[in-house]
C-alpha cells in the first residue's frame, strides 16, 4: 500500500514574526512550570503508578510539551563520559574535524554552516553551533541500511580511541529507557498495552553531539542564535542536563521559559510525530538555544523516532465525529524524506 507523502508539520507553520514575539523569544521571562514526572514508582511496578505517570505525561504533553524526567534510573557515569566525550571531538583542530565524513543526516557539521531549521523567522542567520550526528551503529551490508533513503551508516573520527564505544553505549541506553516509556504512552493516550512497541523494533533515532559556543549578548535580537527556534521531527527527544543553561521554551503564555538546570533529570519533549498521531492533542512545542553563561555548552539529543516502515495514522482516541483526522495516514520514512528535504 502507497501512504499519502504530505507532510503537515508543526516545523511548517511560520513564526509570528512581530517584534513582541521576537523580543520574547529572546528574553525569556516566563516563570511557568515545566513539571518534573519521576517514574521511579513505574520502574519498580508499584500498584498504580503506571496510571499516576501516564496520567501526568498526558496533562504535560498536553499543555506544554516539554517535561523534567527523575526516578529513571540511568547511570550518572554515562552520562559523565559523555560530555567528556564530546569535549575531546569538539578541541580537536577543525582541518581533523572536516575530515569526518558528512551525508544527509551523519557527520560533523562545522560551526555557522546550518541553517536547516530556520523556517520559522525571515532573514534568520547561520546557527551558531558545531555538531557531529550518528544514528544506530550498522553496518553497510545490514538490511536496514541498504535501499533506504535516511538509514545510513555512521561516519567515525580517527585518533580518538573509545569514542565510538561510549556514543554507541550512551545512544543504546537512551533508546533503551525511550522504550520502557512507551507503555506510559499507551495509557495516555488510552490505547492497549503493546500498542506503540510494535512501531519501535529498530526505529529511526539520531544523535547529535554539539557545541554551542559563548554568545556575545550584543547578538541578542540579531536573529542570531546557537540553535534558531524549532520544533523536533520526532516522536520525543531526550536531553541530558549539562551544567550551562541555554534552552529556552515557548509557554501557554506565549511567553518563554528558561530552562533551569536540575541534576539526576532528562528534559524530554514531544515532536511533530506525536503531533500527527495524536491528531494536534499532544503538543510539539518550540524551543531555541542562545548561551550567554560565557562558557562552552555540549549537549547531546537523542531524537527517538518509530521504525522506517512504521505507519504514523491517527489513533482511534485522538478523533471522532466532531474531530476528524486532519492528516492521512503516512510512514515515518516519508514523514522523514518530506521534512529534510530542503537540509
Amino acid at each position: 500500500m502507497v501512504y499519502a507523502a504530505s507532510v503537515g508539520s508543526v516545523q511548517d507553520e511560520h513564526f509570528d514574526e512581530d517584534a513582541r514575539a521576537l523580543y520574547l523569544m529572546d528574553h525569556p521571562d516566563s516563570t511557568e512550570e515545566i513539571p518534573t514526572i519521576d517514574i521511579s514508582d513505574y520502574l519498580a511496578g508499584k500498584p498504580g503508578a503506571r496510571e499516576k505517570a501516564a496520567a501526568e505525561l498526558r496533562h504535560v504533553t498536553e499543555t506544554v510539551g516539554f517535561f523534567l524526567l527523575a526516578g529513571h534510573g540511568f547511570p550518572q557515569s554515562r552520562i559523565d563520559r559523555m560530555f567528556t566525550e564530546a569535549k575531546r571531538f569538539f578541541d580537536l583542530p577543525l582541518e581533523i574535524k572536516n575530515k569526518v565524513k558528512r551525508d544527509k543526516l551523519n557527520g560533523f557539521v562545522p560551526p555557522s554552516s546550518y541553517t536547516g531549521n530556520g523556517r520559522l523567522i525571515d532573514g534568520i542567520k547561520p546557527n551558531l553551533y558545531e555538531a557531529y550526528t550518528v544514528g544506530l551503529d550498522l553496518s553497510p551490508d545490514d538490511p536496514y541500511v541498504q535501499n533506504r533513503p535516511l538509514r545510513m551508516v555512521n561516519h567515525w573520527p580517527e585518533g580518538l580511541p573509545g569514542f565510538r564505544e561510549g556514543l554507541v553505549e550512551y545512544h543504546s541506553t537512551i533508546i533503551g529507557l525511550g522504550k520502557q516509556l512507551l507503555d506510559l504512552w499507551n495509557e495516555a493516550l488510552g490505547m492497549p498495552k503493546g500498542y506503540f512497541e510494535q512501531f519501535f523494533d529498530k526505529p529511526r533515532t539520531t544523535m547529535s553531539v554539539t557545541h554551542y559556543p559563548p554568545q556575545p549578548p550584543e547578538m541578542v535580537g540579531q536573529r542570531q542564535y546557537g540553535l534558531s527556534p524549532h520544533t523536533d521531527n520526532a516522536f520525543m527527544t531526550v536531553l541530558a542536563h549539562g551544567n550551562v543553561p541555554g534552552l529556552a521554551v515557548r509557554m501557554p503564555s506565549g511567553h518563554w521559559r528558561a530552562i533551569d538546570i536540575k541534576p539526576g533529570t532528562f528534559i524530554i519533549n514531544t515532536g511533530d510525530i506525536m503531533v500527527r498521531w495524536t491528531n494536534g492533542r499532544f503538543l510539539s512545542t518550540k524551543h531555541r538555544v542562545i548561551n550567554l553563561s560565557g562558557a562552552e555548552r555540549y549537549v547531546f539529543p537523542v531524537f527517538i523516532s518509530p521504525d522506517l516502515d512504521a505507519v504514523v495514522e491517527c489513533l482511534p482516541t485522538c478523533q471522532g465525529p466532531d474531530n476528524p483526522p486532519k492528516e492521512p495516514p503516512i510512514t515515518c520514512q516519508d514523514i522523514c524524506v518530506a521534512y529534510f528535504k530542503d537540509y
